[in-house]
């Protein structure tokens, strides 16, 4: 796919990554173009699935519930399409889950989980991980602090 982007488009790309509240004007002035054909660029990146969406990040104690970040290192008993398959099916179906990654090295699957407190979270490993045949052993992380906010 990056064969497609230019230079321009990557750079547009790099400045909605930092700010996705930028407007049209303020991007066609940083990558001079006008507005209207940076709107087309974006449009066609869209279109594309080049540009998958946009969010916003809240701090962590903006929201009272889900303060606790746990992360969880998973292997599972094989790692074959069909189990990763359903494995990440399992996981779509969880509010907790924030963030799920194939991985490689000791654990097949690495996830960042936002939990209100540690009885959510004994409730998840039972009803997700101990229960599944899929998972042959789990490693739990329980987050301090953030050091690094995911952008």
């Amino acid at each position: 796919m990056d064969e497609l982007l230019d230079d321009r488009d990557r750079h547009i790309l790099e400045l909605l990554q930092a700010d996705a509240w930028l407007t049209y004007a303020d991007l066609a002035q940083r990558v001079h173009l006008s507005a209207s054909a940076v709107q087309r660029r974006v449009e066609r990146l869209l279109q594309r699935g080049v540009i998958l969406g946009a969010r916003i990040r809240l701090a962590a104690d903006a929201m009272p519930t889900r303060p606790l970040t746990i992360l969880l290192l998973v292997e599972l008993r094989d790692d074959s399409a069909a189990t990763l398959r359903r494995f990440a099916g399992m996981l779509a179906g969880s509010a907790s889950v924030v963030e799920a990654h194939y991985v490689t090295g000791e654990a097949d699957v690495a996830m960042k989980l936002r939990v209100n407190d540690m009885k959510e979270y004994d409730r998840f490993v039972e009803h997700h991980i101990n229960g599944s045949p899929m998972v042959r052993r789990f490693k739990t992380l329980a987050s301090l602090r953030e050091l690094k906010p995911s952008e």
